[in-house]
């Protein structure tokens, strides 16, 4: 069942992961992952997995596109900085066979750091002091609705004109004076002299690590200062390892402004004219309907026909039709396999309609397992889904 989603999976993103193959330049890349990056967080990771996986058998592209992943998504400064793509990246290369041993092991322990404190877990607890007494204070003693780390170096120039921007800031310091959130500025390193001589505006509580836990027990995973952690009330992580304030002071506003309820939308007048929506695919026609993994690989497979759909499905299809007639769309998706490399059709393809849906039926194979697939195009011929189905359906039908 699992070769039966995979495949399914690379069925789906094969023409957008054929684009990477042919992209010579590592500019190329750069701008594959930034169209990557825009998509819904579920949709993302599909594309990123099937376009590390289309690259295997090129070493230097998946050398070039590993290294501008790291560089772009675990960056919290980069826009498009992506904590769950990046972990996609690292977990496909220390899985696989591509780099060397050392290369794998340098991605592992890149893993095990992207691991720390991940977003909606609980943060690690760690201590601290402060100018005001001796005594060691820790996170988790902190009570409000939420916490903002500030992690930071007194002797950083961007620290300095972040923390400025802190004390300037008319929401953060209206939530500071409500006691609905605690400003916990963090100093991890070693030197108490320089510490010492830093001044910290009087909205946020002036920490320093002494024990250096954070960096001895390598509890966080610090990439670049200044860099925040938001945590709510039971200290889950809402936010990891954020550059940017104007994103922090962003999700607060989003989470302290209240929600006003959406105005119903008024009924239709009945016409005449109406066209019903197609109707879901019949349960019989799926391969084991109740197992949840085809449950799973419905919901994941029919993402073209969310909110993005059809710039990826333009995209995709940009290459393929400067060969292939529109109208030839079996011709079309018969390329894309034939890109792909890993699995073939077995052609011809059955034009079918099932419940009001324009189908192609064909079966495929993947490393010697059969698979049926069933792709769905609405009356223009833009794709609208795909489902694994039942190999004898596609027998049936041919």
């Amino acid at each position: 069942m699992k070769k039966l989603i995979f495949t399914a999976i690379l069925a789906l993103a094969g023409w957008f992961t054929s684009q990477a193959q042919s992209m010579p330049a590592p500019e190329k890349f750069n701008e594959f992952i930034e169209q990557i990056a825009k998509q819904t967080p579920q949709n993302a990771e599909i594309l990123m997995m099937a376009t590390m996986e289309s690259l295997t058998e090129n070493p230097k592209g998946y050398r070039q596109m590993l290294e501008l992943a790291e560089r772009r998504f675990s960056d919290p400064a980069d826009p498009i900085h992506n904590e769950a793509l990046y972990m996609v990246v690292l977990k496909h290369a220390t899985e696989k066979f591509v780099l060397s041993a050392g290369e794998k092991e340098k991605q592992r322990l890149l893993l095990e750091g992207a691991k720390k404190n991940m977003i909606g877990t609980v943060a690690s607890d760690f201590d601290y002091v402060t100018p005001r007494d001796k005594n060691v204070h820790h996170l988790k003693d902190l009570k409000a609705d939420n916490i903002l780390i500030y992690f930071n170096n007194p002797d950083c120039e961007s620290c300095e004109m972040v923390k400025q921007r802190l004390a300037d800031s008319e929401l953060i310091n209206q939530l500071v004076n409500d006691k609905k959130l605690i400003v916990l500025a963090i100093y991890p390193y070693d030197d108490q002299k320089l510490w010492n001589k830093a001044q910290y505006p009087k909205m946020m509580i002036n920490g320093w690590n002494q024990s250096r836990s954070i960096e001895y027990n390598e509890l966080y995973d610090l990439p670049t200062l200044p860099c925040f952690y938001l945590l709510d009330k039971d200290y889950k992580v809402l936010i990891k390892n954020e550059g940017s304030l104007n994103k922090v002071e962003a999700i607060l506003k989003d989470i302290y402004t209240p929600k006003e309820e959406a105005p119903k939308p008024a009924a239709e007048a009945p016409s005449e004219k109406t066209v019903a929506k197609p109707e879901p695919l019949p349960a019989a026609v799926l391969a084991d309907p109740d197992d949840p993994n085809v449950k799973r690989s419905e919901q994941m497979l029919t993402y073209l026909i969310e909110d993005n759909s059809q710039e990826i499905y333009n995209m995709m299809a940009d290459q393929v039709k400067q060969r292939f007639e529109p109208s030839n769309l079996g011709g079309a998706i018969t390329a894309m396999e034939s890109q792909m490399g890993k699995y073939q059709s077995h052609g011809p393809w059955k034009s079918q309609v099932i419940k009001g849906r324009k189908a192609y039926l064909t079966l495929m194979s993947f490393e010697k397992e059969e698979v049926g697939m069933m792709i769905f195009f609405d009356n223009d011929g833009k794709i609208l889904g795909l489902s694994p189905v039942d190999p004898n359906i596609v027998k049936d039908n041919n």
